[in-house]
């Protein structure tokens, strides 16, 4: 009897040692969220946006999605952290980045500025972010939940939720990627048409 649970023991290490040796030997892909090209429209006015300058952040992103590994929902209380499918950076370093060109893009100006900024450097409207929710659902739908406002002169003059979602995969990463950038740019969509339109209002004033 002790002969067979010996065999067994050995039997049942072997077995996780295999299992070790193919996970780690599974290779890690990594993505970077962009701007979806096709849903980019651009409305600059330089002649206006290009007079002032615009600080985006702080951003904000809730702890659960503060990590390297992509988050996914398997059900309404329970997140799937996927160690081969992970971000390339920071996951609010990469959405301030996105945004910035966004914004650059779609107001047709350079003075734009990401948080932190010096302190010698004054901006004239300044865009906050806090993430709320930015995951693929246990359905396959990518979902970006976002609450974000607009100062002028430490006054808040502006302050909208977002509330925008697109169909994923429960399967492929790389097309959860593209929705989540298609999520990102529809938010950058709003933030920009928003400032466009104050700056507008201010210089007519």
């Amino acid at each position: 009897m002790r002969g067979k649970t010996k065999y067994l023991l050995v039997a049942l290490m072997l077995v996780l040692f295999l299992s070790a040796c193919m996970r780690s030997n599974k290779s890690v892909q990594f993505y970077r969220l962009n701007a979806s090209a096709a849903m980019v429209d651009i409305i600059q006015e330089p002649e206006l946006t290009n007079q002032a300058l615009i600080g985006l952040g702080s951003i904000r992103i809730p702890d659960y999605l503060n990590r390297p590994q992509m988050v996914i929902a398997i059900s309404d209380n329970q997140y799937q952290l996927s160690e081969e499918h992970r971000w390339a950076e920071r996951l609010d370093e990469n959405i301030s980045l996105v945004l910035t060109k966004l914004l650059s893009s779609q107001l047709g100006s350079n003075r734009i500025l990401r948080y932190p900024w010096s302190l010698r450097q004054a901006v004239d409207y300044q865009v906050s972010i806090d993430i709320i929710e930015f995951h693929i659902d246990a359905l396959g739908q990518s979902r970006l939940i976002a609450q974000w406002l607009i100062k002028r002169k430490d006054q808040s003059i502006f302050s909208r939720r977002f509330n925008y979602q697109v169909y994923a995969s429960t399967t492929d990463y790389e097309i959860m990627v593209s929705a989540q950038s298609a999520c990102l740019t529809k938010l950058g969509q709003d933030i920009a048409v928003t400032l466009k339109q104050l700056i507008k209002e201010e210089a007519g004033n």
